[in-house]
């Protein structure tokens, strides 16, 4: 009996397995469980440490309180801190990653400290690695490794207790010119989210077109996407599942494209993003980028292309939902504003910045002179030329025609970091001008014929519906320009002291170094005869201001004209 009883036990117990099986063939298959891995990132922070004041790139955000749209202030390393530590809560298994010019180009407060203070606020916010951005480079590869490794200077370190930013910058495109090899890591690996998560980065290949070129003798800059795209096999050999770029290079949004486009679609993006993105090996699951300045949340090709704008603004939140396999699913970014409306300071950031403000008072609150406005550097149509790069390029020829017979000024737009804002009754000082004029440039004086200028001149027309981006002339420059027929534009007068441009007569032309050695693709200055070193940029615009407060008047738009 109790072998018989055995047999029907067994027996029934697998015909239920039986029945279970076959249920089990009539579900739907279950779906593979997904995992979502969230990265935040930051970009353009040019060692804005303190507060800025409204800026232009803050137009479209509306105030919390009363929704008006209008500037707000926004930045700075004190709230920048306290934002990113409210938003990670949420996602404490999250990264960081930034896009490149953390420093460089940077107001006083950083500047006048070897930007120490702006490495000391940024160790503290965590960041996994940022690419390497081409204001980073301004003082040399070697100044900059020895700020990574948390080194002194020649004599001491200018910030107390310097220990370095605590992260790499990477930069895999970054290779010696001699041996073709990395001269910084290409990437970093690292756990997140349990996946293992690599991050590769690169530097805009236009950097020698936008650095002086004694800063980066000796360095060659690959393809970005040919650099990326090589680096995969090695990735994925070393364990990584899920893939990530990061790059000092972007886009540019044209009228209408919003930091937060829902669609993604963002139709007026442009730029050498579109390129890049285009071109990039499908295994990396999102591009972060950097270099324009700009807030934007795209998809090229159905991947994630995000941007912080600058100056500590904004913070970009990515959700990447993954498979088992680390394949991306679904990807959503909203560009966070970091409005000081909203935020309370970081106490800790803030005694930083205290400290650096401290240390730097005497020199940044020398005052220069009493103006009767500002100036803005940004044109405004019809014309191609704005009050403060008027401003610049006539204080360059007064410096210049002290010295010797000079002709014409030019100031590239780039070269112009900040408004020249003004409030009545109160002094302009050295910090105002040095936060227009970071860097420390010479001014050049060079010969170039007739002909060799209005080259210049025509190479820098737009091309279809291309943004124009003229340097900016000095008052003795007048120029007409059209869209020809044909859709291509071309130059219809060009004035120099009142009289016509003369193609076979010299001209002594002043630029600064930057553009002497052809930056900003003005390969034209590069055949300049005769140079000579005439003193510094900001020399020449404290001298102008100084003596004739007046010529900020006088550097009305009107030199530069579309017919």
């Amino acid at each position: 009996m109790a072998f018989n009883a055995h047999i029907r036990i067994g027996a029934g117990a697998l015909l239920a397995a039986i029945g279970a099986l076959l249920a089990g063939c009539a579900t739907p298959q279950q779906p593979s469980a997904t995992t979502d891995l969230t990265l935040f990132s930051i970009n353009d922070f040019h060692g804005n440490i303190q507060p800025s004041q409204p800026t232009p790139l803050m137009a479209r955000v509306p105030n919390p309180a009363t929704g008006e749209v209008k500037p707000q202030p926004a930045g700075g390393a004190a709230y920048l801190a306290s934002a990113l530590t409210e938003l990670r809560a949420k996602y404490p298994d999250s990264l960081v990653i930034a896009g490149g010019d953390l420093i460089g180009a940077s107001p006083l407060i950083s500047s006048l400290l070897r930007d120490e203070p702006t490495l000391d606020a940024m160790s503290r916010l965590d960041i996994t690695a940022s690419a390497l951005g081409n204001h980073e480079l301004d003082a040399g590869l070697p100044e900059l490794l020895r700020k990574a490794h948390g080194e002194c200077g020649p004599t001491e370190c200018l910030w107390p207790g310097f220990k370095g930013p605590g992260f790499p910058y990477l930069g895999a495109n970054v290779l010696d010119a001699a041996t073709g090899k990395p001269l910084l890591p290409t990437h970093v690996i690292k756990q997140a989210s349990g996946f293992k998560v690599a991050i590769a980065g690169v530097a805009t290949l236009d950097t020698p077109h936008v650095i002086v070129a004694r800063a980066i003798k000796g360095i060659r800059f690959a393809d970005e996407a040919d650099t990326l795209n090589a680096l995969v096999p090695q990735l994925k050999a070393e364990g990584a599942q899920v893939l990530v770029a990061v790059m000092h290079e972007g886009g540019v949004q044209g009228p209408g494209g919003e930091a937060n486009d829902p669609s993604y679609a963002c139709p007026t993006l442009t730029g050498r993003v579109q390129d890049i993105a285009k071109r990039l090996d499908p295994a990396y699951a999102i591009i972060i980028g950097g270099h324009t300045h700009q807030a934007y949340t795209c998809k090229i090709g159905g991947r994630l292309v995000v941007q912080a704008g600058s100056y500590g603004g904004w913070i970009t939140e990515s959700h990447l939902k993954l498979d088992a396999a680390g394949r991306v699913l679904d990807a959503q970014a909203v560009n966070h504003p970091v409005l000081q409306s909203v935020y309370a300071p970081n106490p800790a950031l803030a005694a930083l910045v205290a400290r650096a403000a401290a240390l730097t008072a005497e020199q940044r609150n020398k005052p220069v002179a009493t103006l009767p406005h500002g100036a803005t550097r940004h044109p405004k149509a019809p014309y191609g030329d704005a009050p403060l790069g008027n401003l610049i390029a006539d204080s360059q020829l007064a410096f210049a025609r002290k010295q010797g017979p000079a002709d014409i000024a030019f100031i590239n737009q780039g070269g112009i970091r900040a408004e020249l804002s003004v409030e009545p009754g109160k002094p302009t000082t050295m910090s105002d001008l040095l936060a227009i004029q970071p860097f420390g440039n010479d001014i050049v004086a060079l010969t170039l014929t007739g002909q060799q200028l209005w080259e210049i001149l025509q190479r820098q027309l737009p091309k279809g519906d291309a943004t124009p981006r003229f340097l900016q002339p000095s008052s003795t420059l007048r120029m007409r320009w059209r869209a020809g027929a044909d859709g291509n534009p071309e130059l219809r007068e060009i004035l120099v002291d009142g009289l016509p441009l003369n193609r076979t007569r010299d001209y002594r032309v002043v630029v600064n170094n930057f553009l002497s050695e052809g930056g900003d693709a003005q390969t034209g200055f590069k055949h300049g005869r005769d140079r000579a070193v005439l003193g510094t940029d900001i020399d020449a615009l404290v001298e102008l201001l100084r003596t004739r407060p007046q010529a900020v008047d006088e550097a009305a738009p009107g030199r530069i004209a579309r017919e």
